[in-house]
């Protein structure tokens, strides 16, 4: 999957499930200031990265990597990082 396929994929999910207009997601958007998601809508987007590109995610072991997401590019990386590693397969997988 490349990164333009991540995006467009994110963009998929803040349209949907978070309701939110196309023109204010861009990959340098912040996901608290400028998008208004709260810690609630952090975990559900959670739930669908791991639903939407099969991985889980260890919140001991990906805390620091987690906490340091900050804007859609960042959170593109840290998918992109869990593909390219392998991930941990999600349940089910």
């Amino acid at each position: 999957m490349t990164r333009q396929e991540i995006y467009n994929t994110l963009v998929k999910v803040f349209k949907e499930y978070f309701e939110l207009e196309e023109a204010k997601i861009h990959p340098q958007a912040t996901l608290f200031d400028e998008l208004g998601l709260d810690s609630m809508d952090m975990v559900d987007l959670a739930v669908e990265m791991q639903t939407r590109f099969g991985f889980s995610i260890d919140k001991t072991a990906d805390e620091d990597k987690l906490r340091a997401i900050r804007t859609i590019d960042d959170l593109c990386s840290l998918i992109e990082e869990k593909i390219r590693s392998g991930g941990i397969p999600a349940p089910g997988r």
